[in-house]
C-alpha cells in the first residue's frame, strides 16, 4: 500500500467575488496542510460597480486596484495564469504557464465573458458599459454632447448585474443635468425582454420603469439589437432607433475553457454550468461552480448573475469542502445555499436605491426595492471597502 495522502489541494479558477470569497473562507477554515490555489489571468481585482463611479467621475480609471498577490500573504497560492483545459475525469487543470495542476476539489468561478462582436456594427460605434476602459471615453463624449439622443441598450440575456444598465441610464441623465444639456438630449433605454427585469418579476420591473420615468428616460421593451449603424440601431423586430451616443451591455457567454469542457449543457442561454441549487455541486465528484458561470435554478427561476450571489454561493461551497475534509471525505455538511442577496441601485447625484431578493421564496422570487437615498449610496461604498479589506488588503 502507498503512503496515505494527507494534504488536500483545492483549485479555484477565477478571482472575482466568488473565487475570492471561497478562497478566504477555505483558508480560515482549514489548516495550512491543505493547499488553496487561485488561478486568474488578471493581476488585480476591481468590482464591476466601479465602472459606474468612473462614469460619474468620482473614480478615475487609473486609480490603483487591489493586487491579487495579496492572497499569498494570507496563506493561499495565487497563480497569475490562465486555465486552458479542465479534465474532470483525471481531476486536473491545465494552465497556460504552470502546466498540469492536480486537484482534490475544483471550484469554477470564472464568471462570464462579454461578446460585443456578436452585435454587428457595435464595436467602434458604441461604448461597452462593462468595459472600464470604455467608460471614461463615454463620459467625455456625454460631456461634449450639446443636443441629440443617448441610447442605452441591453443587447442579450442573461447578463451580469441586472440593475446596472438602468443605473447607467439614470447616471447619464444626471451627468447631462449637471452639464446643463439635459433638456436638449433625449435618453432612452432599450431591452430585449418584455419587462425591465424579468428575473425580479413584473412588480419591481414596473417600479424601475417608473423610477426612470421620473428622470424622463424612455423605456422600450422587446428591442433586441440586430445591427448597429452610424446613427441608428436596427432591432430584430425591424424597428429602428436613432442615436448620437450609444452605451451598450453586450451579450455574455461562458469562458471558452468552460465551453469546451464536459461541465456545460448546450443551451440557447450560452452554455452555463448546471449545478445543484443547494450545494452548487456539478455532476462531477469534487467539482463545484459558482457565480456568473453557474446556472443556479429554483424551479423555473434562475438566480441572477451578480457578485453578491457569487459570494453567498462561495461561502456555502467553502463550508461543504471544509466539513468534508474534516470528516475524512464523507459529505457531512448542513451548509445549503439560500438564494438570497441584495444590491444597490445608483441613480446619480450621490443617491442609490436598495434591492433585496429571495429567489428561493416558496411562491416565487420575493423582491423589495427601497427608494434612493444618500445612506444607501454610502452603504454601496462601504460594501466595496469591506470586501476588499476582507479578501485582499
Amino acid at each position: 500500500m502507498g503512503k496515505q495522502k494527507v494534504t488536500t489541494t483545492i483549485v479555484i479558477l477565477g478571482a472575482g467575488f466568488g473565487g475570492l470569497a471561497c478562497a478566504n473562507a477555505l483558508r480560515k477554515g482549514l489548516s495550512r496542510d491543505h493547499r488553496v490555489i487561485v488561478i486568474d489571468r488578471k493581476k488585480s481585482f476591481m468590482m464591476g460597480l466601479v465602472n459606474l463611479w468612473i462614469l460619474t467621475g468620482s473614480r478615475k480609471p487609473d486609480e490603483p486596484q487591489a493586487p491579487l498577490a495579496g492572497l499569498n500573504a494570507r496563506g493561499m497560492e495565487y497563480l497569475n495564469d490562465e486555465a486552458i483545459r479542465i479534465d474532470v475525469s483525471a481531476k486536473r487543470v491545465q494552465a497556460k504557464e504552470h502546466g498540469l495542476i492536480e486537484y482534490d476539489y475544483l471550484v469554477v468561478a470564472l464568471g462570464s465573458e462579454l461578446v460585443p462582436e456578436k452585435i454587428e456594427g457595435f464595436v467602434g460605434r458604441g461604448y461597452n458599459l462593462y468595459d472600464a476602459e470604455q467608460v471614461q471615453p463615454l463620459r467625455e463624449k456625454l460631456l461634449a454632447l450639446k443636443q441629440g439622443r443617448v441610447a442605452v441598450s441591453v443587447m442579450g440575456m442573461p447578463y451580469k448585474c441586472p440593475p446596472a444598465p438602468y443605473e447607467a441610464a439614470m447616471i447619464i441623465s444626471d451627468i447631462l443635468e449637471k452639464n446643463g444639456t439635459r433638456k436638449n438630449v433625449q435618453v432612452d433605454m432599450y431591452v430585449p425582454a418584455p419587462i425591465a427585469l424579468p428575473v425580479v418579476g413584473p412588480q419591481v420591473s414596473k417600479e424601475v420603469v417608473d423610477m426612470m420615468a421620473r428622470y424622463n428616460i424612455g423605456f422600450h421593451p422587446n428591442c433586441k439589437p440586430k445591427v448597429v449603424r452610424d446613427d441608428e440601431i436596427e432591432f430584430e423586430s425591424g424597428e429602428k432607433a436613432a442615436y448620437d451616443v450609444l452605451a451598450g451591455v453586450p451579450p455574455h457567454r461562458s469562458p471558452e475553457v468552460v465551453r469546451i469542457s464536459s461541465l456545460t449543457t448546450s443551451s440557447a442561454a450560452g452554455e452555463w454550468v448546471p449545478v445543484d441549487r443547494l450545494s452548487l455541486r456539478t455532476g462531477h465528484p469534487g467539482v463545484f461552480a459558482i457565480g456568473d458561470v453557474a446556472e443556479v435554478k429554483s424551479g423555473t427561476v434562475t438566480v441572477p448573475k451578480a457578485g453578491i450571489f457569487a459570494e453567498g454561493q462561495a461561502k456555502v461551497v467553502a463550508q461543504e469542502i471544509i466539513d468534508e475534509i474534516n470528516n475524512n471525505g464523507a459529505p457531512a455538511s448542513s451548509a445549503a445555499y439560500n438564494g438570497q442577496g441584495f444590491c444597490f441601485m445608483e441613480v446619480g447625484n450621490n443617491m442609490a436605491g436598495f434591492v433585496e431578493a429571495d429567489f428561493y421564496h416558496e411562491g416565487g422570487p420575493a423582491v423589495r426595492l427601497e427608494p434612493p437615498s444618500a445612506q444607501n449610496y454610502e452603504k454601496k461604498h462601504d460594501f466595496e471597502r469591506s470586501r476588499l479589506k476582507e479578501w485582499l488588503l
